[in-house]
Parts: C-alpha cells; sequence; structure tokens
C-alpha cells in the first residue's frame, strides 16, 4: 500500500489563473495523457485523434 504524502510548495506565490488559463492547462494535461497512451501502443493513432477531437470540441463549448 502506498504511503500518504503531503507536499508543501515553498517557492514563489503561485500566479492565479482566470478561468480560460485554466480550461487551457487542463486541456493540455488531457492531451499529454492521450499522446502518452498512444505512444504506449495503448491507443491506435484513430483513437488518439477521435478522443482529440471530441476533447477540442468539449473545449470549444
Amino acid at each position: 500500500m502506498l504511503k500518504h504524502r503531503e507536499f508543501v510548495y515553498d517557492g514563489e506565490p503561485v500566479p492565479e489563473l482566470d478561468e480560460q488559463e485554466n480550461a487551457l492547462f487542463l486541456m493540455n494535461v488531457q492531451k499529454a495523457i492521450l499522446l502518452s497512451l498512444e505512444k504506449r501502443n495503448l491507443l491506435t493513432h484513430r483513437q488518439y485523434e477521435s478522443c482529440l477531437s471530441e476533447l477540442e470540441k468539449q473545449y470549444k463549448k
């Protein structure tokens, strides 16, 4: 079983993200996950493109 660990940020103040920047950040994280799955051959290129298309539709709303 994994131990629960707490992390404390000790650096500069964290910049405030507006709603659009937050959405863009989350979309980029999701794109990175999809790309990782494709690189590991857990998704085909066609599946990757399909998921990416759906993701972009979701964030254009």
